[in-house]
């Protein structure tokens, strides 16, 4: 191979790491929930069937060469990761509820102790692990839709404050609701569970009006 060739090889291979890091940065700015998590010692089967069970829930599970996606998240402003980004780890997208998935990662981690959730990012916020898990507590969005209809008091306080998040947006204001359980456990009232689910029932009217 003489000179020319290999700058033109070098030049397409720098190109196409480009190109990669771009494609990343855009993954990460579409998704509502990014959770990285180490999966060394996991055989081919086990990560086959995580894909599965995380396809199901409406995201996937990437694993991609850390130096390009560490500077793809630093692109896209998210800083508060770059600390994950070490190591062999895949990084799981999540565009819609977060709650499946979060289920289905902290159910993976208990059964497969090779597979370490490190943290990530909801809505550019910084997720720990503790919040993921109290996530994976919080009935689905249909569940929580389906309680709401039937006239049934929410598992999560202050419903009302984040019910039109259920329906417009993936994640449903789920900081709010991770931070209020974190703080409180569990519901303070049932008053004040009535009053929001009166006050989302309200909302879901206005939003099919």
């Amino acid at each position: 191979m003489n000179k020319n060739e290999k700058k033109t090889k070098d030049k397409s291979k720098s190109e196409e790491k480009v190109e990669v890091v771009k494609e990343l940065e855009e993954v990460f700015k579409s998704a509502s929930t990014l959770v990285m998590a180490e999966y060394r010692g996991l055989t081919v089967s086990q990560q086959t069937q995580l894909r599965k069970d995380l396809k199901e829930a409406g995201a996937s599970f990437n694993v991609v060469k850390m130096s390009l996606a560490k500077r793809a998240a630093e692109n896209a402003g998210y800083k508060d990761i770059l600390d994950y980004f070490s190591g062999p780890t895949g990084i799981a997208v999540i565009q819609t509820d977060p709650v499946e998935a979060a289920k289905v990662l902290k159910n993976f981690s208990t059964e497969n102790e090779a597979f370490v959730v490190k943290g990530g990012l909801m809505d550019e916020e910084p997720l720990t692990i503790e919040q993921l898990n109290v996530l994976a507590s919080i009935d689905s969005r249909d569940v929580l839709l389906a309680k709401i209809a039937g006239g049934f008091n929410a598992p999560v306080t202050k419903l009302a404050g984040t019910i039109k998040g259920v329906l417009n947006k993936s994640g449903y204001a789920f900081k709010a609701l991770l931070e209020k359980k974190e703080s409180t456990g569990e519901i303070n009232s049932e008053s004040e569970e009535s009053k929001a689910s009166d006050e989302a029932k309200e909302d879901i009217k206005k939003e099919e009006e």
